[in-house]
């Protein structure tokens, strides 16, 4: 094997070192300083996304924040606007109601006054059936005839 050859080392070693010398001399004046400059690019992009992405999380939490007020305040104002309806929807009712009550009060006071009517029209003619019945027994037991003048006025001195 000629690396074994101790006659021919020292041009081996010599090459080796200029070999690696040249390697050493491009890679890190061309090859490393590309690398270098790529991982720095890569921090710098990575950086740069965190601080976005803290900036945006600080805008979403604002923007979340400013959603909850406007919702807060429109819970607000749909419960003061439902208050509201609800309390206009009860005074119509009562209103309504109101009217309702004074047609059924005036209904039952035009009843009332039928009834009575009614009722002593029935007296009347209950009153005066009875005289004509007391007239009619009257008259079937005693001979003499009876006048419905007479009970009438019979009638009138009981009252």
């Amino acid at each position: 094997m000629p690396q074994l050859d101790f006659t021919t080392f020292i041009p081996q070693l010599f090459w080796l070192f200029l070999s690696l010398s040249f390697l050493y001399v491009i890679l890190s004046r061309i090859a490393l300083p590309r690398i270098s400059d790529v991982i720095e690019e890569r921090n710098d992009t990575i950086t740069d996304d965190l601080d976005e992405a803290k900036a945006l999380s600080i805008e979403a939490e604002k923007v979340v924040n400013e959603l909850k007020s406007k919702l807060e305040v429109a819970r607000s104002s749909s419960q003061k606007t439902l208050t509201d309806e609800r309390q206009k929807n009860l005074d119509k009712i009562s209103s309504e109601r109101k009217k309702f009550e004074e047609t059924i009060s005036k209904e039952i006071s035009s009843s009332e006054e039928k009834i009575n009517k009614g009722k002593s029209e029935a007296l009347k003619e209950a009153s005066d059936l009875a005289v004509d019945i007391a007239e009619e027994i009257i008259n079937n037991l005693f001979v003499k005839k009876v006048d419905k003048k007479d009970l009438n006025k019979f009638s009138k001195d009981l009252n």
